[in-house]
Parts: structure tokens; sequence; C-alpha cells
């Protein structure tokens, strides 16, 4: 700039010179030590915004579940259930814990409670996939099966009932409490109102 502007000051040369070469170290230590904290700084934001993604994840899942059973509750089966129905065959089976008033009523609610978690665990255990089950009413259970065949839906049911009778459950003061449940369904789910296939499967 100074040659351009036949400037040929000695003294100018030298300031033009030696300045910036003792400026530069400053401003690049100052520049590199901003990137790297803006560098950490991002990555701390995307560690947090992970988690926050994985806690959002597990308080979604948490209020989809019943808190006593870890099955489903009645309105995350209900988005299930009308989710996929449209996309494959589908049945519904209603299941009802026997006597359940009774239980509660001679052997106390703790009882009761750990009767229902021992049914939800068993039915869980047949059907095989916690994520088409329900706890839809205080003793009432739902299950949404993959297909329409009425031998293998009728076959699941009975697997289901038949698994109920065999569990040994006992209270803490080692009273077996015999346990059974009925089961009702309907075939065919794919289409209709949901509300008239849970009537007819109840």
């Amino acid at each position: 700039m100074m040659t351009a502007n036949d400037m040929h000051d000695p003294k100018g040369y030298m300031i033009a010179t030696v300045c910036p070469l003792l400026i530069s170290p400053a401003i690049s230590f100052l520049v590199f030590r901003q990137a790297e904290k803006l560098r950490l700084t991002l990555e701390t934001l995307n560690r947090v915004m992970q988690e926050l993604e994985v806690t959002n994840a597990k308080l979604f899942e948490k209020s989809s579940r019943d808190s006593m059973t870890g099955l489903l509750n009645r309105e995350a089966f209900f988005n299930h259930m009308e989710k996929v129905r449209g996309q494959q065959a589908g049945s519904l089976l209603i299941i009802d814990a026997d006597h359940f008033k009774k239980i509660n009523d001679m052997h106390g609610h703790y009882n009761g409670d750990g009767a229902l978690m021992a049914i939800a665990q068993c039915i869980a255990k047949c059907v095989g996939n916690d994520k088409s089950i329900a706890r839809i009413g205080g003793e009432e259970f739902a299950v949404y099966l993959a297909t329409d065949d009425e031998t293998r839906v009728k076959s699941t049911a009975e697997t289901i009932r038949a698994e109920v009778t065999q569990l040994e459950f006992q209270t803490p003061e080692n009273e077996r409490v015999p346990l059974s449940v009925s089961i009702g369904g309907i075939v065919g789910v794919s289409k209709g109102a949901m509300a008239d296939h849970f009537q007819i499967a109840d």
C-alpha cells in the first residue's frame, strides 16, 4: 500500500512489517481458542440433545405403559391397534381375570395386584410380543394378534387360558391362590369401528 501511494518512509516500512508480525500470533491464538471453545460447545450441545432425545423416548414409553404390569395402557393399545390393523390382518382377544373381586376380598389388594402381574406375565409369555398386549381395565387385558386365521386365534386363546390355570401363585403366607381367565375374541378387525370390535370380543 505504501509503495502504491509512493510512500517510501523506512519507519513506515518497518512498522508495516513488524506490527503484523507482533499482532498476528496473539490474534491467531485468540481465533483458535475461540474456535476450540465453539467446537467444544457444539459437542456439548449435541450430547445434551442426544440425551434429551433418549429421555423423551423413555418418558414416552413410560407414559404408554401400565404402571403395575408394564403392558401397554388402554390408550396406547388403541393407538397401536388403529395403526397396524390397516396394514395387516388381525384379530382381537379380550381376557378377564376370573373371580378377581373374590381374590381381593379374601387375600387383600396386595395379593390381587400380584395375581394380575402373574397373569400379565403369563399372557406375554404365550403371545411373545408385549407391544400387542395391554391392560385395558382393572382385571381386563387385550391382545392384538397379527392373523385372521380363526384356528390360530382359538389356539392362542386356549394356550393362554390353559397356562394361566397352571400358574403357581401363592400369597406371602404360602397360601395357593388358583387363577383362571375367561377369553372372548373376534377374528378380522382390519375394518369397522374399533368400539364395535371390542364390544363383540367382550
